[in-house]
C-alpha cells in the first residue's frame, strides 16, 4: 500500500491503537505528518502522542497533475472530502511537505495555513508553539542542484519543476539557523545525514542493504536537515521518507567544537569504507555562515530521533509517543500561549521569534517580490534579526493584540471533487490566491507579490499539461 489518500484508514488505525491503551482520539493533542502526507502522531504535555504515515492533499484531480509521480499511480484518495467539509479530522493534525505532494496547494500556503479544517500544513520552513511545545519543520528533500536556488517555480510547472519545485532551499534553512529559544520537536521528510549510525545501524543495513551503499557516499541522509538537528538539539526529531521504521539517539555532548560524530565507536573496517566527507559536520566546499550563530539557549544534550514505515497492513507506521514538555513556559495568566478550549485543549499559536525570523527576511530586503526577496537575501545567513528591533514590532503589533492564536480562517478556493463532474484530468490547474497566505502577509506587514495575477488563465494555450 502506497498509503497516499489514507487518511480514513490512519485515522481509523489510530482509533484502534489508541484503544489498545484506553485511550480516545479525544485524548490525543496532535498527530504529525511528515511529508508525502507522512504523519507521527502526538498527544502531548502530559501525554503527547505522535503518529508518521502518508496523505496527498489532492482537492480534485487537477490537482493529481502537480504530483511528482506516474500518471498511473495518481488516484483521487479521500482528502477531497476532508477539504470540502463531508468529514473532519478527529485529531488537529500537523503536516509538513515531502517529495509526492500536491504542490500547488503547498505552494499557496508556503507561510502555513489549513490544508482543511483541523489539518495544518507547516509550510516550507516554520516553527510554531501548541501550548508548551515548541515545533519547527522543514519540508521537502534535499537536492544539491537545486539548493541555493530561490522558490521558483510557478505554475505550469515543467518537467523539472515539477520535481525541484519540493527540494529544500538553504533560504528556507537559513531562518531555523536563526533559531535562537529551545525548541521540543523537529521534523523533517528525509532523515538527517548520517542519523542512521546512531541506532542499531546493523540490524538496517540487513533489512536495507542499499542504505549501506547510500551511507558509503555519504548520500544516505539530508545534509542540511542535520545541520538545523545539530543546531536546534530538540529532544524530539522525526521523519518519514525511507518507509522504515528507525529510532536513534543522538548526544550531543554539549560539544560545539568538534563532530560528535568522530566520537562514535564504528568497526574500523567499516570505518575504513567511510568517505571522509562523513567526518565532516557541514557539508560542500564552503563554510556555511549560518553555522558560525550562536547556539540556542538550551541544555538539552540528546535528541531522540524516529523515523516510521508508510502506512498499511502489518507496517510500522504509527507510534504513539506521550511526551512530557520542559518548564520553557510558565503557565501563567500572562503567558500567551498557555491558552485553553473548554474541552481542555491547548490551542495552535504562531511562534513570536519565528515571526520576527520572517518579517526581518523581507524587510531587510529591497526587492520588488518580497517573498523572491526572502529566498534570496544573505543577510538572513550573516545574524539573527535583532531582539529589540524584530520581537519588540512582534510584540507591540501581533502579541498585545491576541493574533499570536492561529485564526481557524480555512477557505475552500480550489473546486472541490465531484465524481459526477470531472475537472482537468489531463492539465495542471490554474494558481489561487490562498487568502490565509494574504492574511498572514497583511499581519506581518508586508505585501504578498509572489500569489498569481489576475490575468491566469487555465484553458489557454495548452500549457498547463501533464507530466507522466
Amino acid at each position: 500500500m502506497k498509503g497516499h489518500g489514507s487518511l480514513d484508514y490512519i485515522y481509523t488505525t489510530l482509533e484502534n491503537s489508541c484503544g489498545s491503551r484506553g485511550w480516545t482520539v479525544a485524548e490525543l493533542d496532535f498527530l504529525i505528518i511528515c511529508g508525502d502526507f507522512q504523519e507521527h502522531i502526538a498527544r502531548p504535555i502530559f501525554d503527547l502522542g505522535l503518529l508518521l504515515t502518508h496523505l496527498q492533499a489532492a482537492r480534485n484531480e487537477a490537482d493529481l497533475n502537480c504530483m511528482s509521480i506516474p500518471q498511473r499511480y495518481r488516484n483521487m484518495g479521500d482528502f477531497h472530502e476532508y477539504y470540502s467539509g463531508q468529514k473532519q479530522a478527529p485529531v488537529l493534525t500537523l503536516v509538513i511537505g515531502g517529495n509526492h505532494e500536491t504542490s500547488n496547494y503547498f505552494s499557496e500556503l508556503r507561510y502555513g495555513g489549513w490544508l482543511a479544517p483541523r489539518i495544518y500544513y507547516l509550510g516550507a520552513a516554520n516553527v510554531l508553539r501548541y501550548g508548551p511545545i515548541r515545533i519547527a519543520g522543514l519540508s521537502g528533500i534535499f537536492h544539491p542542484g537545486d539548493y541555493e536556488k530561490p522558490h521558483h517555480e510557478r505554475l505550469p510547472y515543467d518537467r523539472n519543476e515539477i520535481r525541484s519545485i519540493y527540494h529544500v532551499r538553504e533560504c528556507d534553512v537559513s531562518k531555523l539557523l536563526q533559531v535562537q529559544s529551545p525548541v521540543d520537536i523537529g521534523l523533517s521528510h528525509d532523515w538527517p545525514r548520517r542519523v542512521e549510525w546512531f541506532g542499531d545501524y546493523n540490524l538496517l543495513f540487513r533489512r536495507r542493504p542499499h542504505f549501506l551503499e547510500s551511507a558509503k557516499i555519504d548520500s544516505l541522509g539530508s545534509p542540511p536537515a542535520e545541520q538545523v538537528m545539530n543546531h536546534l538539539r530538540p529532544r524530539y526529531w522525526f521523519s518519514g521518507h525511507m518507509h522504515i521504521k528507525y529510532s536513534a539517539v543522538i548526544d550531543h555532548d554539549n560539544n560545539e567544537t568538534e563532530d560528535i560524530f568522530e566520537h562514535l565507536d564504528l568497526p574500523h573496517e567499516l570505518l575504513a569504507q567511510l568517505p571522509k566527507s562523513m567526518f565532516r559536520a557541514t557539508f560542500g566546499e564552503k563554510e556555511n555562515e549560518a553555522a558560525r550563530l550562536p547556539r540556542p539557549t538550551t541544555t538539552n544534550t540528546v535528541t531522540r530521533f524516529l523515523a516510521l514505515d508508510k502506512p498499511g497492513p502489518y507496517r510500522d507506521f504509527l507510534e504513539l509517543v506521550e511526551i512530557d514538555p520542559n518548564c520553557y513556559l510558565t503557565d501563567t495568566p500572562a503567558n500567551p500561549y498557555m491558552k485553553k478550549s473548554p474541552a481542555g485543549k491547548f490551542f495552535l499559536y504562531y511562534d513570536e521569534e519565528w515571526l520576527s525570523i520572517i518579517r526581518s527576511s523581507v524587510t531587510s530586503t529591497a526587492a520588488s517580490d518580497e517573498f523572491l526577496a526572502i529566498e534570496t537575501s544573505k543577510s538572513s545567513t550573516s545574524s539573527p534579526p535583532s531582539d529589540l528591533a524584530g520581537r519588540s514590532w512582534i510584540q507591540t503589533n501581533i502579541t498585545s493584540k491576541g493574533l499570536l492564536q492561529i485564526p481557524e480562517n480555512f477557505e475552500q478556493h480550489a473546486p472541490t471533487y465531484d465524481p459526477n463532474h470531472r475537472i482537468g484530468i489531463d492539465k495542471q490547474p490554474c494558481e489561487f490566491p490562498n487568502s490565509q497566505t494574504e492574511a498572514f502577509c497583511t499581519m506581518l506587514g508586508f505585501q504578498d507579490n509572489f500569489s498569481a495575477s489576475e490575468d491566469v488563465d487555465v484553458d489557454e494555450g495548452g500549457e498547463y499539461v501533464v507530466f507522466g
